[in-house]
């Protein structure tokens, strides 16, 4: 890493570039290692500024990182978590889907697990301060965290789907 002085301001430059894509495929191997480990994983969904959406992936071990995502990766990732399940991810992780603007991943998959039956445990509502709905699943091999934005169409939602809020 270059450090630059300029007008007593100190500007980092990355010795590499500074439109270096994200390495996936380092984020893919850590997450095998996770799993071949038998890790139990902390998960959030999310959208990155691209409109790529990922997972942010932690556990005891191994501290936070981001873990692009398209289809086959999300069920890879789903699959360990619900069933320990370690699947061989044979695709390009460098390729991942890309969103419509402003289209919420996190709140698709929110959808999606309780569309598939899921029982998800709600923080309530009355301990909740800055205007989100905090929901989280624990599984077998992890626990998935959501925290989505509380707005009259998230809270309709939710209680049309007899969801516990």
């Amino acid at each position: 890493m270059q450090i630059k002085r300029c007008n007593s301001n100190y500007i980092f430059r990355d010795s590499k570039g500074a439109d270096q894509p994200y390495d996936n495929t380092g984020a893919q191997a850590e997450v095998e290692k996770m799993m071949k480990r038998g890790d139990k994983l902390s998960v959030k969904f999310g959208t990155t500024k691209d409109l790529h959406p990922y997972a942010w992936i932690e556990s005891k071990n191994v501290a936070g990182f981001k873990y692009l995502l398209n289809r086959s990766r999300l069920i890879f990732l789903v699959r360990y978590i619900e069933k320990g399940e370690v699947l061989e991810y044979a695709g390009d992780p460098m390729q991942s889907d890309t969103l419509k603007e402003g289209e919420d991943y996190q709140l698709y998959i929110l959808k999606q697990f309780i569309e598939g039956g899921q029982k998800l445990q709600y923080t309530p509502l009355f301990r909740e301060y800055n205007d989100k709905i905090s929901a989280q699943k624990a599984m077998f091999k992890g626990t998935v965290f959501f925290r989505i934005p509380r707005t009259k169409e998230n809270l309709d939602y939710l209680r049309e789907m007899k969801q516990p809020i």
